[in-house]
């Protein structure tokens, strides 16, 4: 008997990625580096290192769960858009991209993410993306905000002598939420041509996707970064 295929909505995913990190007990810590001599390289408070750390943390668990709805995962080389990309068997024009961001917090501060260039795949269907831009069906963040630890020596543990070396980083939050409902009006950074996401010094913003094009939808966020600067 033919059994279709039930589409993966983003509420699901959530709910289902919430369940495994607390089943699993994830607390997202990571020390360092592990050698193979046994010792311990700290990452120090990077966010571009940190956000490997957390993609690192990320990816099993996506997995399971894109396996379990028999979607197939596609890990991005690097600069390529997305992390990872979930595709329904037989079903190449419904796929999923799925982008891991990182930043961090100081004093209360607002925070804020690039969602990649406004110049490249949205564009150019074809530019910096695993797979044509119009197979994607939904496009999904999972934003990791952390706070950086302060006088955590940069030393190299052997953790055969029973050291207890400390994290760099603490307070780790996360959300998941659709890109067009926290994206802003403005670039995220600097002199690239990165679309910013909203700024806020609250998560729940976007864990709720309280951005501008929340209400416009996810075409008129296309088409205003599209022609960004035009």
């Amino acid at each position: 008997m033919f059994c279709e295929i039930q589409m993966l909505s983003i509420n699901q995913f959530r709910k289902e990625f919430d369940t495994k990190v607390l089943e699993r007990g994830v607390t997202w810590e990571a020390l360092g580096f592990y050698a193979s001599d046994g010792s311990v390289y700290p990452f120090g408070t990077d966010t571009k290192v940190l956000s490997t750390v957390f993609e690192s943390f990320c990816a099993p668990l996506i997995l399971e769960i894109a396996e379990n709805h028999k979607y197939t995962v596609v890990f991005a080389k690097q600069t390529i858009y997305p992390d990872f990309t979930l595709t329904p068997a037989g079903k190449a024009s419904e796929r999923i991209a799925i982008d891991v961001k990182t930043t961090y917090q100081e004093n209360d501060r607002r925070i804020g993410f690039t969602l990649g260039s406004y110049t490249s795949f949205l564009r150019n269907g074809t530019k910096n993306i695993s797979f044509p831009y119009n197979q994607y069906l939904g496009h999904w963040v999972i934003g990791f905000v952390y706070r950086r630890c302060e006088g955590v020596a940069a030393k190299v543990h052997e953790l055969q002598k029973s050291e207890n070396p400390t994290c760099p980083y603490k307070d780790v939050q996360y959300f998941i939420q659709e890109k067009y409902k926290i994206a802003g009006k403005r670039p995220g950074s600097g002199n690239t041509t990165n679309m910013g996401s909203i700024l806020t010094a609250d998560i729940e913003d976007l864990r709720q996707g309280n951005g501008p094009f929340s209400a416009l939808g996810e075409r008129a966020f296309e088409e205003y970064w599209r022609h960004y600067e035009k």
